[in-house]
């Protein structure tokens, strides 16, 4: 998890450091103390490579997935990963997978406000949400069907649940099998440096096993990003959420289960969100939220998840470091920014840009494409 800090905010620069070696094992991850990536280490630690992914999170498993499965893929990928694969966000999130652009349940009036103007201006604005947002205004049928009783509105959206861990190892192994992917857990990054006197545009990805010279370094490392690139210490910091497992009672059981995800959102004066899921094959309900009921200084900073306890990413080059890109900041949101295009010059993962356009993640080339109707988030300049 991460989020930006205003100048306010921020009163000395924290160093997120490295992983906790003892993390705790999430719901998530207790269900997958089967899976032959836990542990996993290819045969041989290579001296070099093409593309070197730091991070085994959805980040770096898609970002390795969409480089393999495009034309002209690099030769050899590695990816080091500090612990486990996918112990970090991507083992501990709330599963829950929806466009953030549309809202669910408005818990107050003020909310249904907000979401209905702001619906009102996309639509005149010439947005076509035929079949996409169905808008239930009436209290009592928002109660009815979303089965909250302090419902005022709810709107309907394309959204489904899934089980975060599976999906990126799920990816991991195509890679593996298909294209060799070259997987080093439990290998912390110590450094990412310009070899001494070189004029080749190379990096030298330091760990306690050995070094690796690659050419292009893609940081997949969410909130500990900032120890490899200092320069990202007051742009992404981490942050502690919290979600939790609940078995349902027998009004939540059976032919009773939620039939649709939730986000529950509230309005002035409190102003925040909670979200939830129900897994259809046991009935445990999934919810996360509640960050209003604590500070937020006792939530940023915080890497520490071996006990258990929203922004936008940064993705593309990192500026004025030739040959390294990021992947990083997702509290969430952003990973389905990354597309491919079926162009053949074009081969590597890339971020949509809301005017249509697309953002090569390696070549630098922007383009235009009908698929940035999707949207995507802008890479900028901040140093």
């Amino acid at each position: 998890m991460h989020i930006h800090i205003s100048q306010e905010q921020e009163q000395e620069t924290f160093d997120p450091r490295y992983p906790h070696p003892n993390p705790s094992i999430s719901f998530w991850l207790q269900g997958t103390r089967s899976s032959p990536l836990l542990g996993f280490r290819s045969k041989n630690f290579p001296e070099s490579a093409d593309v070197v992914i730091i991070g085994s999170g959805l980040s770096g498993a898609s970002t390795a997935y969409f480089l393999l499965e495009g034309e002209n893929a690099p030769q050899n990928i590695v990816m080091l990963e500090a612990r486990d694969v996918c112990s970090g966000a991507t083992g501990r999130n709330g599963g829950h997978c929806k466009p953030d652009c549309y809202k669910d349940v408005a818990m107050n009036q003020s909310a249904g406000d907000v979401w209905l103007g702001a619906l009102a201006e996309y639509i005149a604005d010439g947005a076509d949400v035929e079949g996409i947002v169905e808008w239930i205004s009436d209290p009592e049928e928002a109660k009815k069907l979303s089965r909250c009783r302090h419902a005022h509105a709810v709107a309907r959206i394309p959204a489904g649940s899934l089980w975060p861990f599976k999906l990126a190892s799920g990816l991991l192994e195509i890679c593996i099998k298909r294209h060799n992917l070259n997987l080093q857990t439990t290998t912390p990054v110590i450094a990412v440096r310009r070899p001494a006197n070189s004029k080749h545009d190379s990096w030298i990805v330091e760990t306690e096993r050995g070094n690796i010279i690659a050419k292009k370094v893609v940081f997949a490392s969410n909130g500990f990003t900032a120890t490899l690139l200092p320069e990202f210490k007051d742009k992404i910091t981490p942050v502690r959420g919290q979600c939790c497992a609940i078995i349902p009672t027998k009004p939540f059981s059976g032919p009773d289960l939620l039939k649709e995800t939730y986000s529950f959102r509230w309005g002035a004066p409190l102003s925040y969100l909670d979200y939830m899921i129900q897994r259809p094959k046991d009935g445990t309900i999934i919810l996360g939220g509640g960050r209003s009921q604590v500070t937020l200084e006792s939530q940023i900073d915080q890497t520490d998840d071996s006990a258990k306890d929203p922004a936008v990413p940064y993705v593309g080059p990192v500026h004025g470091k030739p040959g390294l890109f990021i992947n990083a900041g997702h509290s969430g949101y952003g990973t389905t920014s990354l597309e491919l295009p079926q162009e053949k010059d074009i081969n590597f993962p890339v971020i949509i840009f809301r005017d249509g356009s697309y953002y090569d993640l390696f070549s630098g080339n922007r383009r235009f494409d009908e698929r940035g109707k999707l949207g995507g988030y802008r890479i900028t300049r901040m140093f």
